[in-house]
């Protein structure tokens, strides 16, 4: 997308080959450049928008587009995250991103849709191939879609791909532990869908779930250094802070219109004064016995997750969860919890 990478060419091919993705294991050369051409324009606010798209594509005889499709990190609607956002998000780089994000919320929702459309009827978009995984992170669908059908079939796709998606077991939760953050798990860093903050300019967040206080432990190494997402949490570990890249992570943030998102939060040296740091919020609000905790490895992978016997109590029947007891002591570290690695 537009923003990845430092909003540079060097800087994206670097997040592609932390993904594995190189010249030598695609069979081909990678062309990444900031260089767009105009190639249309779209009426706004009695202005012409005009519609970027990549040098190398627009010098292309065809383009297909190849993205995953699935609910979007800050809005709801028709189309969200795929085929359309890589479009206009992802072939118009960050020039296209800037303009697009300018409009907040309602620029993502209904410009991105409209953009896109003009871009295929350019004639230079030949196709898109969708992608949709379950809810382990696994590929579950691929369709290969004609250019002129894509803006009606994504909202198919979109809806497939929400039913599929990962979710917490309950709606209420006091502690939730993200063992890690990053690009390569979530555009935000952690799923906004999952934890239900966006902290957004013009957009709190989603009605569920509901979360007194996010932890989160880490980086990934895929992420390079962005940090995006930091600020939906209101703890993180003295290593997450180490990691952070300030150049990625402010240019992502600020052409996402989310400056709150790489905030950093209150900085903990050790898993148990983020405990002492959270039971000074809570306050003696319940006894620790009642405490629903909830620990993932990230937001991507929720098949397996650590609760506290609150959660497992009440979490649905066929929920896979382990229950863990609460001690809120000064040697507390989530990473030597028996069993879950």
């Amino acid at each position: 997308m537009g923003s990845h990478g430092g909003a540079t060419g060097p800087g994206q091919l670097k997040v592609l080959a932390s993904l594995g993705i190189t010249d030598e294991t695609l069979g081909c050369e990678i062309r990444s450049s900031m260089e767009t051409r105009i190639v249309a324009r779209i009426a706004v606010d009695h202005t012409d928008l005009p519609i970027h798209l990549d040098a190398h594509a627009a010098a292309a005889d065809g383009v297909i587009v190849v993205n995953r499709i699935k609910p979007h990190t800050h809005f709801r609607g028709p189309t969200e995250s795929g085929l359309t956002k890589m479009l206009v998000i992802g072939a118009g780089k960050h020039e296209q991103a800037l303009a697009m994000h300018a409009h907040g919320v309602t620029g993502l929702r209904d410009l991105v849709p409209v953009s896109a459309q003009a871009l295929v009827d350019t004639g230079r978009v030949l196709a898109g191939v969708a992608l949709i995984e379950d809810g382990e992170h696994r590929l579950s669908h691929v369709e290969v879609i004609p250019a002129g059908q894509i803006r009606t079939r994504e909202p198919d796709l979109l809806r497939q791909a929400r039913s599929l998606m990962p979710r917490l077991p309950v709606d209420d939760i006091d502690l939730l532990v993200v063992d890690r953050i990053g690009k390569d798990i979530s555009g935000t860093g952690m799923d906004t869908n999952v934890v239900g903050r966006v902290r957004a300019l013009d957009f709190a967040g989603f009605e569920r779930p509901r979360i007194r206080v996010v932890y989160a432990r880490g980086l990934t190494h895929a992420t390079a250094g962005n940090a995006i997402g930091v600020g939906l949490a209101d703890l993180v570990h003295q290593r997450l802070v180490e990691a952070i890249d300030p150049v990625s992570t402010a240019v992502n943030a600020m052409t996402g219109g989310s400056p709150q998102t790489a905030a950093v939060p209150i900085t903990a040296t050790s898993d148990a004064e983020a405990l002492s740091h959270f039971d000074r919020y809570l306050r003696g609000a319940r006894p620790t016995s009642e405490v629903r905790l909830i620990r993932c490895r990230d937001t991507l992978s929720l098949q397996r997750l650590l609760v506290s016997r609150a959660v497992a109590e009440v979490a649905p029947a066929d929920s896979t969860c382990t229950p863990v007891d609460l001690r809120w002591t000064a040697d507390q570290d989530f990473g030597s919890v028996r069993g879950y690695d």
